[in-house]
């Protein structure tokens, strides 16, 4: 039996309060090409009232980053959820891109963390958009394999197991 599931990313989707200081940043400096751009005066999904303009940045596999600019929203406020937890992670193809990744921030003076070492399979990079939305650069230097998938299943096992018998959820 074929399990159904996503095929692959199509686009996720965030707020700016800014749509030329996006497009200056996703084009200029991570290399993205403003694909499509959907202007409306009620939300499609739901009707509500909400003038908007949509835009779609594509990376080179095709799938996007897009943005909402929403007329009258208010500015985002701390909602406690520290500012690592949201983020969006970008693939590069080998370390040294990751490397020319640091050189290209530095030249724009964005301020980045790292690299950092994850478990010896991704080595990242960290950075903000003009919208306040973490973003990673990473390289994976293998494949997850059903060892990973097990060593998961295993983690996530012990995890909720403690996390029940202190009562937290």
């Amino acid at each position: 039996m074929t399990s159904l599931r996503p095929r692959n990313l199509n686009h996720a989707a965030y707020p700016t309060w800014d749509s030329q200081a996006t497009y200056d940043f996703y084009t200029r400096v991570l290399g993205c090409e403003l694909v499509a751009a959907v202007r409306a005066e009620q939300v499609p999904s739901t009707g509500d009232p909400a003038p908007f303009l949509h835009t779609f940045y594509a990376l080179s596999s095709g799938e996007c980053v897009a943005f909402f600019e929403i007329d009258g929203l208010p500015p985002a406020g701390d909602d406690g959820i520290p500012e690592w937890v949201r983020h969006i992670a970008f693939n590069v193809e080998t370390a040294e891109d990751l490397d020319r990744w640091q050189e290209r921030l530095r030249a724009e003076d964005i301020d980045y963390r790292g690299p950092v070492d994850h478990d010896g399979t991704w080595t990242s990079i960290y950075f903000f958009d003009p919208n306040g939305v973490r973003l990673e650069l990473t390289h994976q230097s293998r494949q997850l394999d059903d060892g990973d998938r097990q060593a998961a299943v295993g983690e996530l096992a012990r995890w909720s197991a403690e996390r029940r018998a202190v009562g937290a959820h």
